[in-house]
């Protein structure tokens, strides 16, 4: 999910109700705080010597840990942080957003979308780790456009030349 697409959803379900789930059943308390959002731009170098330049939003969820709430957070409310924000530092609308979450038993992770769940009085914002992944592996672009799995050309196997 981008950016946009999650500022256009919570300005067309402002008085809905925004609940994160991290894990099968397992939900961001209702007394969570958007702590920060972060504009980052990522300049890398993968495995295989490919650079890569990109940006992305993180949206950082906090809990004091002593305050409870009967409910979460309401889309209008979030927007709001998303407005200030965008009036400080212009937010990147086409950047994929992600959502970081940690506490003191559960170690701090960056979440991608996973997907939604609208309903009358909700936003459930169904969320899940990505695994890392070697760039090279996955996906390369050819020099004549086409998308091939370098797996199976040798480039990250234990005899490659880049890991």
């Amino acid at each position: 999910m981008n950016t946009g697409d999650f500022l256009e959803l919570l300005e067309n379900n402002g008085d809905k109700e925004l609940v994160f789930e991290y894990r099968e059943n397992e939900f961001v308390p209702k007394a969570y705080h958007i702590t920060e959002v972060k504009t980052q731009h990522i300049d890398s170098v993968d495995c295989g010597g490919i650079a890569h330049s990109y940006d992305e939003t993180v949206v950082q969820l906090w809990i004091s840990g002593t305050e409870e709430k009967e409910r979460s957070m309401e889309a209008v409310k979030a927007l709001k942080i998303f407005n200030i924000v965008d009036g400080k530092r212009p937010l990147k609308r086409e950047t994929p957003i992600f959502f970081e979450w940690g506490h003191a038993e559960l170690a701090t992770s960056i979440y991608k979308v996973e997907s939604l769940n609208i309903s009358d009085d909700k936003i459930l914002v169904k969320l899940f780790v990505p695994p890392t992944v070697c760039k090279p592996n996955e996906l390369a672009v050819l020099a004549n456009g086409e998308m091939t799995n370098l797996a199976s050309s040798g480039c990250c196997g234990p005899n490659s030349k880049c890991c």
